[in-house]
C-alpha cells in the first residue's frame, strides 16, 4: 500500500468510528416519553444507540451514538423534537 493510499485509509476509517453526542434535557416525565424522544431522535441520519439516563427530578441526560456519517446539532435534535414542545434540550456537546 503506498503512502497515499494508507492516508485516504486512515481518513475513511476516521470518518466511519461512531461519534457520541450528550445533551442534558428537562421535559422528561415517564418512560413514555424516553420512548417519544427515542423514536424522534433516532429519525435523525447515522443515529445507532440513544440512551436517556435521569440526573435529578428534573434533568436528564440524553446520549446519542452516530456511526460518524453525519455531524448532528442541538439545531437537529430541537428539529426532531418539534412535535413535541415540552422537551427542552439545554446543552449539547460532541463527545
Amino acid at each position: 500500500m503506498t503512502p497515499d493510499e494508507k492516508f485516504i485509509t486512515a481518513i475513511l476509517t476516521q470518518a466511519a468510528e461512531d461519534t457520541k453526542y450528550v445533551a442534558s434535557m428537562s421535559g422528561v416525565e415517564c418512560t413514555a416519553c424516553k420512548k417519544t424522544i427515542a423514536k424522534a431522535i433516532s429519525k435523525l441520519g447515522g443515529v445507532k444507540t440513544i440512551r436517556i439516563i435521569k440526573k435529578s427530578k428534573k434533568s436528564h441526560q440524553l446520549e446519542i451514538y452516530t456511526d460518524g456519517s453525519n455531524e448532528l446539532t442541538k439545531e437537529d435534535a430541537v428539529k426532531a423534537l418539534a412535535k413535541a414542545k415540552h422537551y427542552k434540550i439545554l446543552s449539547w456537546t460532541k463527545a
